[in-house]
C-alpha cells in the first residue's frame, strides 16, 4: 500500500520547482559603447568613434574624441561656407609617446574624391595636436584609434 502511494506521487505531470528569476549583477559598469565603439561623439555634420585606446584612461580618451568631434564640426562649417565641403570617412591610429604627445599616425581614408583634403585639415591635424598625460611607466605602448565620418546635410 505504501509502495502504491509512493509510486502514485511520482507519476504526476513533470514541472520545474524553481520559479522564474531575473539575475541582476551589480558589479558591471554601464556601457557608453555604441555601434561597436568604446565611445561615440555625434555632431550634426559628423560622427567620431573611439575604436580603441591603449594605455590611456577611458575618460581621457573620451575627452579626446569629443575634442576631435568639436574641431571636425567647426572645420566642416568653415569648409561649407567656402563650398569646399566633401563627404568622407577616415580611420586614424595615433601612437602616443611617454611625454603624452602624438608621435606618429597611420591614416586610412575613404575613396571619396576630395575627402582627403577635408580629412587632413579637419581630423588628422587636430589629432596630431592632441596632448595626453605622461606615461606613468606602467602603460606600455600607448595609442588611440578613432574613426570619423562626415556627411552633407
Amino acid at each position: 500500500m505504501i509502495a502504491a502511494i509512493c509510486a502514485g506521487l511520482g507519476c504526476g505531470p513533470s514541472r520545474d520547482v524553481v520559479p522564474d528569476t531575473h539575475d541582476v549583477r551589480g558589479d558591471q559598469k554601464p556601457s557608453t559603447a555604441q555601434d561597436g565603439y568604446d565611445y561615440l561623439a555625434r555632431r550634426p555634420l559628423g560622427t567620431v568613434g573611439l575604436a580603441e585606446a591603449r594605455g590611456i584612461p577611458a575618460d581621457v580618451a573620451a575627452r579626446a574624441v569629443d575634442r576631435i568631434a568639436d574641431q571636425l564640426e567647426a572645420c566642416e562649417k568653415d569648409l561649407r561656407s567656402q563650398n569646399r565641403f566633401v563627404a568622407g570617412a577616415i580611420r586614424i591610429v595615433a601612437m602616443i609617446d611617454d611625454r603624452g604627445a602624438v608621435e606618429g599616425v597611420n591614416v586610412k581614408l575613404s575613396d571619396d574624391k576630395g575627402a582627403a583634403a577635408n580629412a587632413i585639415l579637419c581630423v588628422v591635424a587636430p589629432v596630431r595636436l592632441l596632448a595626453f598625460p605622461p606615461n606613468d611607466g606602467d602603460a606600455g605602448q600607448r595609442g588611440i584609434a578613432i574613426e570619423a565620418s562626415w556627411n552633407p546635410e
